[in-house]
């Protein structure tokens, strides 16, 4: 299994699913850069990170000179793509040391996700949302039960196109 870089969206999420660590079924730990620790501030994410670190299943990166300069270049040209919706400093930088790292990003942003398919510098990262996750984790009638979950317990509703998309 390998390792994930998580940002703030993904961890608030994950943080109210009630089968939240099943992602440690897909990823062996989950890196949180410093960056988006900081922005968390939902009790129920804190105590859920806490929990992972005492676990040693979530490691937290420290700021990286290189990262934060492929931080800036990567928010300029998302915030400058008139396709793409923007990107906040601290998601730039967790897509940054995805690229960086060569590691997956969890995000339930749409930005990181499209971005990858557009933006040369971050061409080829493994971006998943957690849509994405779910499919990965459950198969059949329980991914559809595990869906309706997720969107229970987060209030995080999915397009209708993109729920199609996965037979739902």
């Amino acid at each position: 299994m390998e390792l994930a870089i998580v940002d703030t969206c993904f961890l608030i999420n994950w943080a109210k699913f009630r089968q939240k660590n099943d992602i440690f079924n897909i990823f062996s730990k989950l890196i949180i850069p410093s960056i988006i620790y900081t922005e968390v501030r939902s009790g129920s994410a804190r105590s859920f990170i806490a929990r992972l670190m005492a676990e040693k299943r979530i490691l937290l990166a420290p700021r990286i000179s290189q990262v934060d300069i492929l931080a800036l270049k990567i928010y300029d040209l998302i915030n400058s793509h008139p396709s793409l919706p923007s990107i906040d400093p601290p998601e730039a930088y967790a897509l940054a040391l995805a690229k960086y790292l060569e590691k997956p990003l969890l995000t339930d942003n749409a930005s990181p996700r499209l971005a990858v398919e557009v933006i040369n510098e971050v061409k080829g990262v493994r971006v998943y949302d957690s849509l994405m996750l779910l499919a990965k984790l459950y198969k059949g009638n329980l991914f559809r039960r595990k869906v309706k979950e997720f969107i229970e317990d987060t209030h995080i509703f999915f397009s209708e196109k993109r729920l199609r998309e996965y037979g739902l």
